[in-house]
């Protein structure tokens, strides 16, 4: 039988500001990714089937660690090494998230892990932001861009990938913020990489940085805002067992995109039960939902907050107002959020489980709220 709830969240105009460029390669482009590097002459048989290549970029288990989960970004990135490539994939992307009800979004990649074919780094960034441009005019939805520096690479690596590509940056064109991932366990502290934060701001983009993602996390959380001072952090769940970081992240009104089904394979949390945002939410911590890589994670977005809506932390008027309060916080101008906003007011009007049981009236937040509960 339907669930009225996940239809609702289907319908529900929704913003996603943690997903991955590389966790998003559907798997029959894979397959014909892979046919056409090989020249069209792959041998039939299991290496080319379907459920074959299922297995490497879905993961339909829980992995043991965060290194196994981020073992299964191998084989997209090894087909993402063309402008056809990078362009397809940004383009499908696009497309599946505005079928799936969204009206913005942000798409986060690595230019320097997309070089092996003989891009260059600006052929990298430019085929990423043309096809982006190109499928937000056709499809309607609007994206921003966030220009991933590594863990693992040098300070000076990292501040030279991102002063090539905001050497092709125009205005409006929504390559918008930076984003530090990697390994965590293997680099730890993000201070290393303050050349490339201060460089960043230097050229007047936002902040972002995966931190969190293991077990016991609440100490990295709070040296990453510490000694980064990021808007927004990727992940940081762990911040929920320390009360006074929860405190601090609502005063300084720094967002934590969580991505709940990607920590949960990741074997952080055994469940969405398990998970913390009903916690993080009741503190008052700005947070937002996304599905960190859509393809690796198994779901989308409406599907994330639908198995968060069975969990029962949260009530469904609750994610809404997640959901809501995420726009404030978004790469972009103030002129976008106000309109989302008012488009996202609007479109809940008379709808009574976003409103808490209330029929109508203003629902959610202003634009120039910070996100406190």
């Amino acid at each position: 039988m339907a669930d009225w709830r996940l239809d609702l969240f289907r319908a529900m105009p929704k913003v996603e500001l943690h997903l991955h460029l590389d966790g998003a390669v559907e798997v029959k482009t894979a397959m014909e990714l892979a046919a056409a590097a090989s020249g069209g002459t792959s041998a039939p048989g299991a290496e080319c089937s379907y459920e074959t290549m299922h297995r490497r970029f879905v993961l339909d288990k829980n992995a043991a660690n965060q290194d196994e989960l981020l073992r299964y970004y191998d084989a997209p990135l090894a087909l993402l090494q063309s402008r056809e490539a990078l362009e397809r994939v940004t383009e499908e992307l696009l497309r599946r998230k505005a079928a799936d009800g969204l009206r913005y979004c942000e798409i986060r990649w690595a230019p320097r892990l997309h070089l092996r074919g003989g891009l260059s780094l600006r052929e990298a960034v430019e085929s990423v932001l043309r096809a982006k441009n190109r499928e937000c005019r056709r499809s309607g939805i609007r994206a921003g861009l966030i220009l991933v520096g590594m863990r693992g690479e040098t300070p000076e690596a990292n501040v030279d990938m991102l002063r090539q590509a905001a050497a092709v940056r125009t205005a409006g064109d929504g390559l918008a913020a930076v984003d530090l991932a990697g390994r965590e366990e293997a680099n730890p502290d993000p201070a290393v990489q303050k050349p490339f934060f201060d460089e960043a701001r230097r050229l007047g983009f936002g902040v972002t940085l995966h931190c969190g993602e293991l077990p016991g996390s609440a100490g990295a959380v709070r040296r990453a805002v510490e000694t980064v001072a990021p808007d927004r952090i990727a992940h940081g769940s762990g911040a929920a067992a320390d009360l006074a970081l929860c405190r601090l992240l609502r005063e300084r009104g720094i967002q934590l995109d969580l991505c709940p089904n990607s920590n949960i394979q990741a074997g952080l949390y055994r469940d969405f039960s398990d998970f913390p945002l009903a916690e993080l939410y009741h503190r008052g911590v700005p947070v937002s939902i996304s599905t960190d890589s859509p393809v690796i994670s198994g779901l989308s977005l409406s599907e994330e907050y639908y198995r968060l809506a069975l969990a029962g932390g949260l009530t469904p008027a609750e994610l809404w107002q997640v959901n809501l309060r995420a726009v404030a916080r978004i790469f972009a101008p103030e002129a976008v959020k106000r309109e989302l906003t008012e488009s996202f007011l609007a479109w809940a009007r008379g709808i009574s489980e976003l409103a808490g049981g209330r029929d109508g009236g203003e629902i959610g937040l202003r634009v120039e709220d910070k996100g406190r509960a």
